[in-house]
């Protein structure tokens, strides 16, 4: 049953993203849920099911672009492995640290993801405005996803 419940909140959760980046911008700029979701099923579950949702994340937002396929993929997945081991170090279920983890790990996603993009296939895929504001968005969208995250995990048990 918690399987059926995952799938459903992953295509919830992509069909969100999609409807706010179609109806909800500010200039131009969202916040990444997808980026969200992932870094929040990084936080609340095991390592084998937080990579597993990393790379479909992933897979979701390489399917949505128009860039490389599957640089968000692997940026997900590596990102939900590091979130793993900070975990064992860091208290990630305060709301400050997980603005802080947001702030970091998404430049560091971006940053990775241009290294990918402009080794493999010599596009520059991410704009200054993009860099410089969306993880500010994103670090706002982490704790409330969150707390998504984390009632769905109480109450019905998945992640």
């Amino acid at each position: 049953m918690s399987f059926i419940l995952e799938i459903l909140l992953y295509l919830a959760t992509g069909g969100f993203y999609w409807w706010w980046t179609q109806n909800v911008t500010f200039f131009g700029l969202a916040p990444n849920f997808i980026f969200a979701a992932a870094l929040c099923s990084a936080i609340l579950a095991g390592p084998i099911k937080a990579i597993t949702w990393g790379f479909f994340l992933g897979l979701y937002a390489d399917m949505l672009g128009s860039s490389m396929f599957g640089g968000y993929a692997l940026a997900y997945t590596l990102m939900a492995y590091g979130v793993y081991v900070m975990k064992r170090h860091f208290d990630l279920d305060s709301p400050f640290s997980q603005l802080v983890a947001a702030l970091v790990l998404s430049w560091l996603c971006m940053l990775f993801y241009q290294a990918l993009s402009l080794s493999f296939s010599h596009l520059n895929p991410i704009g200054l405005k993009i860099f410089l504001a969306e993880p500010f968005l994103n670090a706002l969208a982490v704790p409330v996803v969150f707390q998504v995250f984390y009632g769905l995990k109480r109450r019905f048990g998945i992640l």
